[in-house]
């Protein structure tokens, strides 16, 4: 090969019907994502007339980050773009081992604290390991997906002990953390702001059974 010339990624790749594997790739995640929220609310029920139902709103946003999801994936095979580098599939593995480890250390502590009389705390403390890993394991761009990861491990754990407003502001807090460039001035007065909107959408305008604080 003459000096000066390097070959493209796509001629690396060769012929090969997904183009834009990293696009393709996020699109796939989202779906499954998708299908397992859609798995997971499979219990809950729906509207009952104009009333949203406690499956309505994650079912309704499940639907739309599948659909966002299947784009995305039309996307990596209709377009040309870079390939998945190995720090970005690090990443993901890193997040499912934050997720297991959430699930892991929820189960035995609810075991190990009802046995003792106590009834709450056992998702409080899944979420804390899930926030410690992350800060562990986080290393350049592995910070994104750990901690959007954590941050949502954070909201899933803390939502119902420690009420909506605490919940939605540490989630969000942590999600911001995944880019070295958070200001975290700016990032305080965001978080405030979402926090307000979640908690007039869901409990007011969606009607959700949220507490707004911590129930002792």
């Amino acid at each position: 090969m003459a000096d000066g010339v390097e070959a493209s990624p796509e001629g690396q790749r060769g012929h090969s019907v997904i183009s834009n594997p990293r696009d393709f790739l996020a699109g796939l995640i989202l779906l499954a994502l998708a299908l397992f929220a859609l798995w997971a609310a499979r219990d809950l029920p729906g509207m009952h007339g104009f009333a949203f139902g406690p499956g309505t709103a994650p079912r309704m946003f499940a639907m739309l980050l599948g659909g966002f999801g299947i784009l995305i994936m039309l996307t990596g095979v209709l377009t040309k773009g870079p390939g998945v580098e190995s720090f970005a599939i690090r990443g993901v593995l890193l997040g499912t081992v934050l997720v297991v480890a959430f699930v892991l250390v929820s189960f035995f502590s609810s075991k190990l604290m009802t046995s003792f009389g106590f009834r709450q705390g056992d998702t409080v403390l899944a979420a804390l390991v899930a926030l410690v890993l992350a800060i562990v394991l986080a290393r350049g761009y592995d910070r994104g997906p750990l901690y959007v990861t954590a941050g949502t491990l954070i909201f899933a754990g803390t939502i119902r002990p420690l009420g909506l407003i605490l919940a939605s502001f540490i989630s969000i807090v942590v999600c911001s953390a995944g880019t070295m460039e958070v200001r975290w001035r700016e990032t305080v007065i965001a978080a405030a702001a979402l926090t307000l909107f979640c908690a007039l959408l869901f409990p007011y305008a969606l009607n959700l059974p949220f507490a707004f604080w911590p129930r002792f």
